[in-house]
């Protein structure tokens, strides 16, 4: 059976045979999972109106609406869903379209149990990875709280969107939150860097090739534009595409339509266009380097990802992430950062964005990973004046350095209890110190959490 047992997850099993229901729910309940039954897809829709699942086991056939119509709930309500479909062999080719639209895998029938939990293991794996790949989008910073307001405002418009911003500053999140909060969530999200291909198989990767259509292509390849089908491609630095490859992205967001490498009949594709860059396209246009038709199809509605620097709210929550990843590592004891360390993090001018953050934090960990606190001593050297300028800055001038510090340390821990309205758990996640660490600071500055109760 599957090498790491399930413990509790939730799992809905639909499927109109009593007796795969009742194999179902007697199997993976020995497994360790908690385990909830549907005989067709309007119970699929009523048991997924009251909980969360961990995974899905979905029939492709069911009576009155089909599989898909749960894979689409289920991916509406919580793309991290693992669903697995179950087809017999005629009916193959909906599994794969299911896979299209979101699915993980599917299983033929008939099938062992073993089978079906190895399945799920290697989709609650990936389901790990790529929580640890693109962690959710943080937006405690008024400047980040309005590129939020701007996914809201165009989620269900089907229109491109443009995402600009420094090199590292999360603009692929960005790009995945919009996905996630639009009427294409239940469909693929297919992402491409266009710096990473060499210039000869951009157009390949794009829009896929039939058998000889140039030379080492001997058989037939499905672009991403149409794996992105009913979902969403995001193209990473859009303005390393070669002209070539601009004419015939633009192109297909004139008329939606598909014509591989090779190929002479054009095939529709539904799909949304996010691109994103770190360089100035505008001037790009004015040097003749991309096509300023092409901008002005892909910047429909343009949003601006600000710098780090420009929102240190964000970089407690930020830290934060890189501890939860890290706490799961055998040996590593770090709760949290020290008031100093993490006033030194937010007055650093981050160059490198959230990227090298994550980087300064990992090292951090790697070194002191046996420590409990974070302290300033345990940063590099270049961060070190970067937290006592911004103590000095805080208070208008130079003064003796340990009672700027205690100052600013109160100001600091007063402010994240007011945003945390008195509860210590939340405050020390919002500072992204531990919960004991703030109540010694609390008793140390004489602040009682009660007054900021509401």
């Amino acid at each position: 059976m599957s090498s790491v047992p399930p413990s509790g997850l939730r799992v809905l099993v639909v499927d109109d045979e009593e007796s795969m229901r009742w194999f179902l729910r007697q199997g993976l309940a020995r497994l360790g999972w908690s385990v909830e039954v549907a005989a067709d897809a309007e119970s699929a829709v009523r048991a997924l109106a009251g909980r969360r699942f961990d995974a899905a086991v979905v029939d492709v056939r069911l009576p009155g609406a089909d599989g898909l119509t749960v894979l689409r709930e289920v991916r509406a309500r919580d793309p991290d869903t693992v669903v697995v479909m179950i087809t017999a062999y005629g009916s193959i080719p909906a599994a794969v379209d299911a896979i299209k639209r979101g699915a993980f895998d599917y299983i033929s029938k008939p099938f062992e149990l073993k089978e079906l939990a190895d399945v799920l293991e290697r989709g609650l794996q990936a389901r790990r990875a790529s929580a640890q790949t693109h962690p959710p989008m943080v937006a405690e910073s008024p400047a980040m709280r309005a590129v939020l307001a701007q996914i809201e405002q165009v989620k269900d418009a089907p229109v491109s969107v443009l995402i600009r911003g420094e090199s590292g500053v999360g603009k692929e999140l960005v790009a995945r939150a919009l996905h996630a909060r639009s009427p294409r969530a239940a469909g693929p999200f297919v992402a491409i860097n266009c710096a990473a291909l060499p210039d000869a198989l951009v157009a390949s990767e794009l829009f896929g090739h039939e058998p000889g259509a140039f030379t080492g292509a001997t058989g037939r390849r499905t672009g991403l534009l149409a794996r992105a089908d009913g979902g969403t491609l995001f193209l990473d630095e859009i303005g390393e595409l070669k002209t070539e490859s601009q004419t015939k992205l633009e192109r297909f967001l004139q008329d939606h339509e598909v014509v591989p490498l090779g190929g002479t009949e054009p095939v529709k594709v539904d799909v949304r266009v996010v691109a994103a860059t770190s360089r100035d396209l505008v001037a790009f246009v004015d040097q003749g380097l991309f096509r300023r038709e092409l901008y002005f199809r892909l910047a429909v509605v343009p949003i601006h990802v600000p710098p780090l620097r420009e929102r240190p709210e964000d970089i407690p929550a930020l830290v934060e992430q890189a501890l939860q990843r890290a706490r799961a590592r055998p040996g590593c004891r770090v709760e949290g950062f020290s008031v100093e360390a993490m006033a030194a993090l937010q007055g650093y001018a981050w160059p490198g964005n959230v990227r090298e953050l994550h980087n300064l934090v990992e090292r951090a960990l790697v070194l002191h990973g046996d420590k409990d606190t974070i302290e300033l001593a345990d940063l590099p050297e270049e961060l070190h004046s970067a937290g006592r300028m911004r103590v000095v800055n805080a208070y208008g001038g130079v003064v003796e350095y340990e009672h700027a510090l205690q100052a600013f340390e109160r100001q600091y821990i007063e402010s994240v209890l007011q945003r945390a309205q008195g509860n210590i758990t939340e405050a020390a996640r919002i500072a992204g110190l531990s919960r004991g660490h703030v109540h010694r600071k609390l008793k140390q500055l004489g602040i009682d959490a009660e007054a900021f109760r509401r």
